[in-house]
């Protein structure tokens, strides 16, 4: 190598070390690496990582920058990430400048295989149109007194009698388990009438269930991998891609049978048959006068499922662990529901176990619903979540962020002192 080459390549290292220097100093955030940027660090707590994210914020007071790779002219714009959880920047993405702030193509395109256009992939007018139609039907009466009915009926024939075989038996239950199959049973049943029974005595293995969990699981580290990379193992077929293929056929075998059979019921009801009656969401969505596709079909049912059983499931979790550590919660909350009883269903107490709770009785429940709620401050379902940015924008915390990527976190480690945000 001449003298001219060295020089040239020594002057290069120096600039870019100099250039990289003055990005590091400017981000407040974690470390900011030669060449590869924020990735060390978040490689390095990925088991840990809304932990991570919360310290971080904390450090920063509410809100920091980092990059993805620090590359000249890609730091401070495509490979620049911005997080945050200060109160003010959360209001301001998820109200204020909503329209600004989207799930974007990236969101979309990876969770397109699983969810399609649905409402919770979708933006503009595809998502407005499906959240007032959820929006008007979860409203109904009838709708309200299906959703009883599905989980009146799990916890009173199935939810119960394992607690009481486990007392009786001396073993312990995995709860946590419990609950999950429990709201997918109950979703599945709300969203497209069909009760997979997964909660049993026998706790089954259902082939929809776990094709449901495995495309879900497949379908999250697409989030990890750049898209270019997912995208070449799904064309190859390699990996988690092959088995979100697979998991995908029997997703859409098993929904295709539901509508295919939900079709024919209702043609048979409309022409004088003594089919049952369905109220379930995937049969109000057929009977509407609009024509929806049966993929259409299927990722609405998809979504819901996806939207209503971890979420349920994690709160609940959450919920009785927050209640077994506070036993003076407990009491509160035992005192208002036999409160309650007395009062809708008299002082005999056998009357109390017959059937669950009605709406009008938990209604009456405050201090349970201020523990919920509570419940979903300390430990939100969904911890962490992220934005596409569509056009440059000034957060209110004084955060320039450019058109790329926002993250924000609902995590309660994550903020600042002094920050509640409680109802």
């Amino acid at each position: 190598m001449d003298i001219s080459t060295a020089l040239m390549i020594l002057t290069a290292v120096v600039t870019y070390l100099i250039w990289w220097s003055f990005i590091a100093r400017s981000m407040k955030g974690p470390r900011v690496w030669p060449i590869f940027g924020g990735l060390p660090d978040l490689i390095l707590h990925s088991n840990s990582m809304h932990d991570w994210i919360a310290d971080n914020l904390r450090k920063c007071g509410g809100t920091y920058q980092t990059c993805v790779l620090a590359i000249p002219f890609l730091a401070r714009k495509q490979s620049l990430v911005t997080v945050t959880c200060d109160p003010k920047n959360l209001e301001h993405i998820l109200k204020g400048r909503f329209d600004n702030y989207p799930k974007g193509p990236n969101w979309q395109s990876v969770f397109h295989d699983l969810l399609g256009d649905g409402i919770f992939n979708s933006d503009g007018e595809t998502w407005l149109f499906q959240r007032k139609t959820a929006a008007l039907e979860f409203t109904t009466r009838t709708l309200r007194q299906a959703m009883a009915r599905w989980v009146s009926r799990a916890i009173k024939q199935r939810f119960c009698p394992i607690l009481e075989a486990a007392q009786q038996q001396s073993k312990p239950v995995d709860l946590q388990d419990m609950l999950l199959r429990l709201t997918f049973d109950n979703i599945c049943g709300l969203t497209f009438g069909k009760d997979p029974q997964t909660l049993s005595l026998e706790f089954p293995e259902n082939g929809f269930a776990v094709s449901f969990d495995r495309a879900t699981e497949a379908t999250l580290q697409r989030f990890i991998l750049p898209k270019i990379l997912w995208k070449l193992k799904k064309f190859l077929r390699l990996g988690m891609e092959f088995s979100l293929r697979q998991s995908l056929e029997h997703i859409d075998a098993y929904l295709s049978d539901i509508i295919n059979n939900r079709k024919l019921e209702l043609v048979s009801q409309q022409s004088g048959g003594n089919g049952n009656p369905h109220d379930d969401l995937l049969s109000r969505f057929m009977k509407k006068k609009e024509s929806y596709s049966d993929n259409f079909l299927q990722h609405v049912a998809l979504n819901f499922i996806l939207a209503g059983r971890d979420t349920s499931s994690t709160a609940l979790s959450w919920f009785f662990w927050l209640v077994i550590q506070n036993p003076e919660v407990e009491e509160k909350i035992l005192i208002e529901i036999c409160t309650v009883l007395m009062e809708t269903r008299g002082n005999d107490t056998r009357k109390w176990l017959e059937e669950p709770l009605v709406f009008e009785e938990v209604d009456r429940l405050t201090y349970l619903k201020a523990a919920l709620s509570e419940t979903l401050r300390l430990y939100p379902s969904v911890p962490q979540d992220s934005k596409h940015v569509v056009a440059d924008d000034v957060l209110p915390s004084g955060a320039f962020v450019p058109g790329r990527i926002i993250h924000y976190l609902l995590h309660i480690r994550s903020w600042p002192d002094g920050i509640y945000l409680g109802g």
